[in-house]
C-alpha cells in the first residue's frame, strides 16, 4: 500500500505540472482549439508518457530493494544441543547471509550455496563470507565438498586451505595463533596468509599445521569431530514451557515468540515472564556448573530513548509450590512472581543494544537447581528500574521457542571431567 501511494503521489506532481506549465498562450486556447485533432493526440501522448513514467517509478520501488537485500551464503541444516550467541538466525532451516556464527555448545551444520558442508563443534566460531568461502576464527571443522564446488576456501586467521574435490577437516587455536589442516579424504593445498608459502596433501591423513607465519609438518592438532577435548556439556531447553504476563492482562499485546519484561511508571503495563526446566534427565553427580542462558531479540514498537542508559534485570527462581502448576497464559495475579522465589542473580542491558546473549552463572544458581533434581524448575525474569519517561515506553524481548531466529532460555549444564 505505501508503495501505491508513493507511486500515486509521484504521479499527481507530474500531472499538476503538466497542468501549470508556464504559457500563457496554452492556457488561452480555445474550445475549440482543445478539441482539434492534433490537441488531442498530443494530450494522449502527453498521458502515455505519463503513465510510462509511473511504471517505471514503481517498478523501481518494487526492484530496487531486493536488488540491493543481502543474498543468503548458506543455510543452518541442523543442530544438536546447539546453543548459540549469533545475530545471525540459530533456527534450524534458517537462510544466512555473510556473517559470524558463535557456536558455544553442541554441533551444527551449515550447507553453503555452493554445495559444501560445513560441521562445526562448539566452542567454535564460523564466519560466512561468500557461498565459496568461510573462515573458522576458532574451534574446530570438518568440510564435505562436493566435486561442483572445488576450489571451495576455508580460512583461518593466519592460513587457508583451497579444495580440490576432497573431505578434510581445521582446528584452530587462537591462543596458540595455530590452524591446523587435515585431509580426509582427497587433497587440498594450504597457504600460509601472510607469506604465500604452501604445500598440498595428498591421500587420507596427510595433514599440517600453521604455526604463527610457518608451516609445521609433524606436529598437526588432532581436528576431527569426535568427543569434544575439555568439558562435555548437557544442554535442557523449555519445551515451549514459557509465558509472559501483563499487569493489565491484556493478552491481545503479548506475542509468544517473545519474553517479553517492562516495569513503568503506568504500572498497569508492567510485564514480566517466567519459563521453566524440566530436570529428570539431569544428574547433579556429574555436574561441575551451570549458566542459564537468554537471547535477546529486536522488539518492534516504543521508543528505547525513552529507557535509562543501562538497565539491569534479575533471575528468581521459584520456590513457592503453589506457583508450580502456572498455564502459559495465566493472568498477573495468577502468574509465578519475584514474590515467590529467591534472587539468582543479575544482568545489565544498555538501551542502544537490542541483541545478543546474556547469561547468569553462579553458584546460587546450581545449588537451586541441585535441590530440585528430578523435578520442574521455574524462573522469572524482571525489570528493576523504572524508565525516564512515560509514554513510548518499549519492552526488551528474550527470544522463546515460537522465535524464527534466536533461541530460548537454556540451561548449559558443564559436566565433570
Amino acid at each position: 500500500m505505501k508503495q501505491f501511494n508513493d507511486v500515486r503521489l509521484l504521479t499527481g506532481l507530474i500531472h499538476e505540472h503538466g497542468q501549470n506549465a508556464p504559457n500563457p498562450e496554452f492556457r488561452l486556447k480555445s474550445a475549440a482549439a482543445i478539441a482539434s485533432p492534433g490537441w488531442m493526440k498530443s494530450r494522449w501522448i502527453f498521458l502515455a508518457v505519463q503513465a510510462g513514467l509511473a511504471a517505471s517509478i514503481l517498478l523501481a520501488i518494487v526492484l530496487v530493494p531486493r536488488f540491493f537485500a543481502a543474498s543468503p551464503v548458506a543455510t543452518l541444516i541442523s543442530g544438536e544441543n546447539a546453543s548459540w550467541e549469533s545475530a545471525l538466525p540459530t533456527t534450524t532451516g534458517s537462510d544466512l547471509a555473510a556473517g559470524l556464527l558463535d557456536l558455544k555448545t553442541g554441533m551444527a551444520t551449515i550447507q553453503f550455496r555452493s554445495g559444501v558442508d560445513v560441521s562445526i563443534q562448539g566452542p567454535a566460531r564460523l564466519e560466512l563470507i561468500s557461498p565459496m568461502r568461510g573462515r573458522i576464527l576458532s574451534g574446530r571443522a570438518r568440510i564435505d565438498v562436493p566435486k561442483s564446488a572445488i576450489g571451495f576456501i576455508m580460512e583461518t586467521p593466519n592460513g587457508y586451505a583451497v579444495d580440490h574435490g576432497t573431505e578434510f577437516s581445521v582446528s584452530v587455536d587462537p591462543s596458540k595463533n595455530s590452524s591446523s589442516f587435515k585431509v580426509l579424504d582427497g587433497e587440498i593445498s594450504v597457504y600460509v596468509a601472510s607469506t604465500g608459502e604452501n604445500t598440498r596433501l595428498r591421500g587420507v591423513g596427510k595433514a599440517i599445521t600453521v604455526e604463527s607465519n610457518e608451516l609445521v609438518e609433524g606436529r598437526p592438532t588432532e581436528p576431527e569431530l569426535g568427543p569434544a577435548p575439555g568439558p562435555q556439556t548437557l544442554i535442557v531447553g523449555t519445551g515451549g514451557r514459557e509465558g509472559t504476563a501483563i499487569r493489565n492482562d491484556r493478552r491481545d499485546f503479548i506475542h509468544p515468540k517473545y519474553l517479553t519484561v517492562n516495569r513503568l511508571l503506568k504500572k498497569q503495563w508492567d510485564r514480566r515472564s517466567f519459563f521453566a526446566f524440566d530436570l529428570s534427565n539431569v544428574d547433579f553427580d556429574e555436574v561441575d556448573s551451570v549458566l542459564l542462558r537468554l537471547n535477546l531479540v529486536p522488539f518492534p514498537y516504543g521508543l528505547f530513548s525513552s529507557l535509562p542508559e543501562l538497565n539491569r534485570y534479575a533471575i528468581y527462581g521459584i520456590t513457592n509450590p503453589d506457583k508450580a502448576g502456572w498455564d502459559v497464559e495465566c493472568r498477573w495475579q495468577d502468574s509465578p512472581s519475584p514474590d515467590d522465589g529467591v534472587i539468582l542473580g543479575t544482568f545489565d542491558v544498555p538501551r542502544s543494544q537490542q541483541q545478543g546473549s546474556f547469561a547468569i552463572s553462579n553458584k546460587r544458581l546450581l545449588q537451586f537447581l541441585t535441590e530440585r533434581e528430578g523435578t520442574e524448575v521455574t524462573f522469572v525474569i524482571e525489570r528493576q528500574n523504572l524508565p525516564l519517561k512515560t509514554n513510548d515506553v518499549p519492552c526488551h524481548a528474550f527470544a522463546g521457542v515460537p522465535h524464527p531466529e534466536a533461541s530460548e532460555p537454556k540451561l548449559e549444564f558443564t559436566l565433570k571431567q
